[in-house]
C-alpha cells in the first residue's frame, strides 16, 4: 500500500468512529441508516435464485467500495481545505 493509500485507510478508519457522533446529532442520518437496516432485513427475507442474490450482493460490494473511496477522499480534501484556510491566516506554514 503506497502512502496515499494509508491516508485514505486512515481517513476511512476515523469516518467510521465519526458516525457514532453523527448519528447522536442528525437526524435525517438515523433516519436514512433506519432504512437502509429495514431495505436489508426485506432484502434477506427474499426468496431469490442464488444466481440473482450473487448478483446484487456483487453490486452492493462495488457500491460500498466505491462508498469507502469517496468518504476517504472527501475526508483528505476536507483536511487539505482547512490546512489552506490555516496557511492563508498564517496559522500554519506549509
Amino acid at each position: 500500500m503506497n502512502g496515499f493509500g494509508t491516508l485514505k485507510k486512515l481517513a476511512w478508519m476515523r469516518w467510521e468512529k465519526a458516525l457514532v457522533d453523527i448519528r447522536k446529532i442528525d437526524p435525517e442520518y438515523e433516519q436514512a441508516m433506519d432504512r437502509v437496516v429495514e431495505f436489508e432485513q426485506q432484502y434477506e427475507e427474499m426468496e431469490l435464485r442464488p444466481e440473482d442474490r450473487t448478483a446484487i450482493d456483487g453490486l452492493l460490494n462495488a457500491l460500498d467500495d466505491i462508498e469507502e473511496c469517496e468518504v476517504s477522499l472527501a475526508y483528505l480534501v476536507g483536511m487539505a481545505d482547512c490546512l489552506l484556510f490555516l496557511d492563508t491566516l498564517e496559522l500554519f506554514q506549509l
